[in-house]
């Protein structure tokens, strides 16, 4: 349904009197719901004074600007850009982009009533940005990277030379403190080794607990939609890596123990020289590290 004479919403600091209503074709508005049968990324959303006498069943539908190779939902209540292709008809072929994050502490939501606050519309003012905690440091990217933000503690970032994919980057529930106890990461760097100007790569995977799975390895685990009973059946019954040094070391004890293996004469005990000392000593559950696991 179209408005005879439809009322635009504008910022007007100077208060100039000046009719934007025949050349606006972008609005703020508050997604209502994400509700979509076909799931493709329809959504509703309320536009001030456009849409003052519509009700929500009425509310018309919002399509996504971005293709469907990027996935995102705005969550009830944040707000959106809406861009309305004919201003004359400012009930059909509207087209949203967003949500609107104000500032990125505020990734995981932000409400209506602060989504705007860095605008020249905004209800409230910005609180203080992210750069100024200092236990926050780290949890976001530069503003030279290139990132994916995820909602909650996780994110692709790509910095100079370096890629990481990271979760659980600050504590639980506390955005504002760089997770440095256990978060997990995968980095992978190009850089300059120690003392040269030549390049070399790395690879970085870091975890409290790490498994490494073929999908017809002995025993056979879950392939996909893994849940929390899968993930930990995998490291109760995966198999853990041995510690090669230290595999390495207690099998060279081993062999001189045999190369140097003496008897006085048959029937006495061998002669418990210094080797046979050490092969006493060698402490085998060190060789086997838990936290990372196969099949």
């Amino acid at each position: 349904m179209a408005f005879d004479k439809p009322i635009v919403q504008t910022s007007n600091p100077f208060k100039m009197d000046i009719d934007y209503s025949s050349s606006r074709t972008i609005y703020y508005g508050e997604v209502i719901s994400i509700d979509d049968e076909t799931e493709g990324g329809r959504i509703k959303v309320k536009i001030p004074d456009l849409d003052n006498r519509t009700t929500i069943s009425e509310l018309p539908w919002c399509y996504p600007l971005l293709p469907k190779f990027f996935h995102i939902y705005p969550q009830v209540g944040e707000v959106v850009r809406v861009f309305i292709e004919d201003i004359k008809y400012p009930q059909r072929s509207r087209f949203w982009m967003g949500n609107i994050i104000s500032q990125l502490q505020k990734i995981g939501y932000d409400s209506i009533y602060t989504a705007l606050s860095t605008t020249n519309i905004g209800l409230t003012n910005p609180e203080s940005s992210i750069s100024t905690y200092p236990d926050a440091d780290g949890v976001f990217p530069l503003k030279t990277d290139i990132a994916l933000i995820g909602r909650t503690n996780t994110d692709v970032i790509l910095g100079t030379n370096q890629v990481q994919i990271r979760a659980g980057k600050h504590e639980n529930d506390n955005v504002y403190k760089l997770n440095t106890t256990n978060p997990a990461h995968i980095t992978l760097t190009f850089e300059k080794r120690k003392d040269s100007d030549e390049y070399y790569s790395n690879t970085i995977i870091a975890s409290d607990k790490i498994a490494i799975i073929s999908h017809n390895g002995s025993p056979e685990f879950k392939a996909a939609r893994l849940k929390f009973e899968d993930r930990n059946k995998i490291f109760e019954e995966g198999h853990p890596i041995a510690r090669a040094d230290v595999l390495v070391e207690a099998l060279e004890i081993m062999r001189k123990a045999i190369i140097n293996h003496i008897h006085g004469y048959s029937g006495l005990p061998a002669d418990k020289n210094l080797i046979i000392s050490d092969l006493e000593k060698i402490k085998f559950d060190e060789i086997i590290q838990k936290n990372i696991v196969t099949n």
